[in-house]
């Protein structure tokens, strides 16, 4: 195993559990996300993406997965900048399920993607 292969493991890792139950588009586009973060904040993407795990440390993807096998074979062109942007620029992303009335009023909401919402 590379560090390049550790790096990618981790940011596959977070993907999954911020869209666990999504389909692979979805878990990507956290990706698109994390990756915006770490434009902003001038951090790189496996930074964001352990910040990420540390709040957010329940559970194992099943490698035989397909949803899960998809995302990591897409997330290099992700990575590179290679897809575009399909949360249009954002920051942020919450489960539909989880928000409360007026939770992103100082948002401006970019995308839905799934079951996701995505905003900066």
């Amino acid at each position: 195993m590379t560090s390049s292969d550790f790096t990618q493991s981790v940011i596959s890792l977070a993907c999954w559990r911020a869209a666990r139950s999504e389909l692979h588009h979805v878990m990507l586009a956290t990706a698109m996300v994390f990756k915006n973060r770490a434009e902003a904040e001038g951090k790189d993407i496996y930074q964001v993406a352990t910040e990420y795990l540390e709040e957010n440390h329940e559970g194992f993807p099943d490698v035989r997965d397909p949803q899960f096998q998809q995302l990591v074979s897409k997330l290099d062109a992700v990575l590179a900048g290679l897809v575009p942007d399909k949360t249009g620029g954002a920051l942020y992303f919450i489960a539909k399920d989880r928000l409360l009335p007026n939770m992103l009023q100082p948002f401006t909401i970019t995308v839905t993607i799934g079951q996701m919402v995505f905003c900066r």
